[in-house]
């Protein structure tokens, strides 16, 4: 028998997120025992605007503590939430099957973003999101909300909100896709680097445990990852970066799409390309991951978007 404990946060998503993953590996491997330890990241203690805090990797920090400390074995993220450049003394051990990163729009009444009245009040605390809602309605209500899922699903239905837009992955996973009024396209509204794939990190020197988790490690949404976390490194993007990151495979190549925009006017610019995965598929995506960034960094508009 080999007993393993998992650090995860306290909220639905996290525990859902964590549940899911545990059950699956227990399900691969029935020697496995997994004990849950809650651990409280400073995203949970803050309620400032998420785009307000100028250290990256806010819900991770305390779990990556407690993680080195030797406290747990492993920990389950979602994988937008790590900071881009990795961490010395971790391991991303697996990176499960991807679930759809495209965002959400969850309104009062069921309306589409088209169909929101002028002046409506849209809750949301990313940069990524506000620009492109300012670019396809410019004439709604940007205001900050913070919670969980549930909770701002909730401030919706109470009326503080008209509309907040959430990922489609997160509302998917804790069985929440009735409260969704409209999936938005990711040709419209491109997603954040990393949305909906989730990262199962150990210790680096944990041999023994990575070779346990890595049984459910998905190959290509490792890569996807990959690719979308070097287009994070490449720009130099921080918590206020309004940059969206969406790759996918086609075949036998990987292609990248990437935006950087202007938070408060909806000004952006769009690149996407596309490389061979050849032989070696990871290091394929990291250079195109770079390659994309290098020319958003030649644009005009990177000297007014944010990078704290």
């Amino acid at each position: 028998m080999v007993e393993l404990c998992v650090g995860t946060r306290a909220s639905l998503l996290a525990l859902t997120q964590t549940r899911l993953f545990t059950a699956a590996l227990m399900s691969r491997n029935p020697e496995i025992r997994i004990e849950e330890v809650h651990i409280v990241s400073e995203g949970d203690r803050s309620t400032a605007p998420l785009s307000a805090h100028t250290t990256p990797g806010i819900f991770v920090s305390a779990l990556r503590d407690e993680l080195i400390a030797g406290r747990v074995d492993f920990i389950v993220h979602s994988m937008k939430d790590l900071p881009a450049a990795p961490h010395p003394d971790i391991m991303l051990a697996c990176v499960p099957t991807r679930e759809d990163a495209r965002d959400v729009l969850v309104s009062r009444g069921g309306q589409s973003l088209d169909a929101l009245a002028p002046g409506s009040r849209v809750g949301t605390s990313s940069p990524r999101r506000a620009a492109g809602i300012r670019r396809l309605r410019p004439d709604l209500e940007l205001a900050p909300i913070r919670g969980n899922i549930d909770t701002r699903i909730r401030k919706v239905h109470d009326g503080e909100y008209d509309a907040t837009i959430l990922a489609l992955a997160g509302l998917r996973r804790v069985g929440l896709e009735d409260a969704i009024s409209e999936t938005l396209d990711v040709d419209a509204f491109l997603p954040a680097p990393r949305q909906g794939a989730l990262a199962i990190e150990c210790r680096a020197s944990d041999t023994a445990v990575s070779r346990l988790l890595q049984v459910l490690d998905d190959s290509q949404a490792r890569v996807t990852a990959v690719a979308e976390q070097a287009l994070l490194i490449g720009v130099g993007a921080g918590c206020s970066t309004a940059i969206g990151g969406h790759a996918r495979i086609v075949g036998q190549d990987i292609v990248l799409c990437a935006e950087l925009a202007v938070e408060h006017t909806g000004e952006y610019v769009r690149i996407e390309r596309a490389t061979a995965l050849s032989d070696e598929p990871e290091k394929a995506a990291f250079l195109l991951g770079l390659d994309v960034a290098d020319s958003l960094n030649q644009s005009p508009l990177r000297e007014r978007a944010s990078f704290l």
